[in-house]
Formats: structure tokens, C-alpha cells, sequence
């Protein structure tokens, strides 16, 4: 007798088939039942909270081989915040971003200030998948090109007036280095196109770039 049974929330339901009939489980799909991180590059991180019952499940015996294989889960929106390492709270705007599509507020927050906890004081962007079971997903991105280049400045605030007043000053050498550190989260393929977006950037502030 083969047994398939599936699973979504606490609600377990079990039905026979004949022996005749073996289920066949879908194609494995991407699982994010298990709590976990995973990295692409340096700056880029994705943090699974799924619970290993979030997800619906089918499964299949064969004499005493089970197998189970998780079903992929409808994405229902995705959110994008810029927060402060390590400092995530319910407050705004993470607070209401979260609480509106029914994601729990301080579950993402304990799990985003561990990842973020060895860069305090960096503002690190970060982009949340939400599912239909009210799970979650995140990724890390890199901080903003205006925040790296105030960084390597050594101020405060860019200018109000930037092409009159101008209110510090980078090297190329500074300004390579934060284009590597901005190539995972752009389009570009090649480090040269991203070269110009951060003298376009560091212009816009009314910091020069000096050699």
C-alpha cells in the first residue's frame, strides 16, 4: 500500500491508494524548510525562515524507502528596507513594511541583526521575499554608493549645492574599491561600467575625485 500525505500548517491529511499505485513526487523545487544561510560573494547573503512544516509535502513508500520532497510556495510580495546593522526593531519602517503583509516582525529582526552583527554602524540594504504562508526570505545587499563614498570622505552629508560647493574628496583607488564592492548588486558585468556610476554619484555629492 502506498501512502501520500500533505502538510500545511498543522493539518495533516492521509489518504490509501490501491497497491497498484505508486505516487510519483514531483521534481524536487528549491526548499526553504530548513533554517539556513548562504553567500554569494562577500556582501550578499540569504536567510531562510521557513519552518520544516511551512511547507506542503508529498511522499511515497517503497517497501521501507521513504521519500519526501517539498512543493515550491507561492510568492506574495517582496519588500525592500535600508536599515542600520544590527539595529532592526519594529519601529518604522520595518514595523509597518512587515506587519501589512503579516510577517513576523521579530523573527526578521533577531535574524537580520545576527547576519548584520560584525558591520554595526553600515546602513545595509535589504531585500525581503514574502510567501503566501507568511514565511520569509532575505537577501543582504551592499551598502548605498552615496553612504561608502561619505565613508571614504570622511563626511558627514554631501552638498547641498555640488557643483559650487564642494565638500570633500576621494581617490580613484577609493573609488575602484567601492565600485568592486557595488558590481554584485548592479546589472553591469564588468567592472569598468560600474566605475563611472560612483564618479557620477561622488559629482552629485560634490566630492572630487583626485588622483
Amino acid at each position: 500500500m502506498s501512502v501520500m500525505s500533505a502538510m500545511t500548517g498543522s493539518h495533516v491529511r492521509l489518504s490509501t491508494r490501491s497497491p497498484a499505485f505508486q505516487a510519483t513526487p514531483p521534481k524536487p523545487a528549491l526548499s526553504r524548510v530548513h533554517l539556513g544561510t548562504t553567500f554569494s560573494g562577500d556582501n550578499a547573503f540569504s536567510s531562510f525562515s521557513r519552518s520544516p512544516l511551512s511547507l506542503p509535502t508529498t511522499s511515497s513508500r517503497s517497501g521501507s524507502q521513504r521519500k519526501v520532497t517539498t512543493m515550491a510556495a507561492k510568492v506574495t510580495g517582496k519588500i525592500k528596507l535600508a536599515l542600520t546593522a544590527g539595529k532592526a526593531n519594529p519601529a518604522p519602517p520595518v514595523g509597518p513594511a512587515l506587519g501589512s503583509k503579516g510577517v513576523n516582525i521579530m523573527a526578521f529582526c533577531k535574524e537580520y541583526n545576527a547576519q548584520t552583527a560584525k558591520m554595526a554602524g553600515q546602513v545595509i540594504p535589504v531585500e525581503i521575499t514574502v510567501y503566501e504562508d507568511r514565511s520569509f526570505t532575505f537577501i543582504l545587499k551592499t551598502s548605498p554608493a552615496s553612504v561608502l563614498l561619505k565613508k571614504a570622505a570622511g563626511i558627514e552629508i554631501g552638498s547641498g549645492k555640488p557643483n559650487k560647493d564642494k565638500v570633500g574628496k576621494v581617490t580613484r583607488a577609493q573609488v575602484l574599491e567601492i565600485a568592486k564592492t557595488k558590481l554584485p548588486d548592479t546589472n553591469a558585468t564588468k567592472l569598468e561600467s560600474v566605475v563611472p556610476m560612483i564618479e557620477g554619484t561622488a559629482k552629485n555629492m560634490g566630492i572630487t575625485i583626485v588622483d
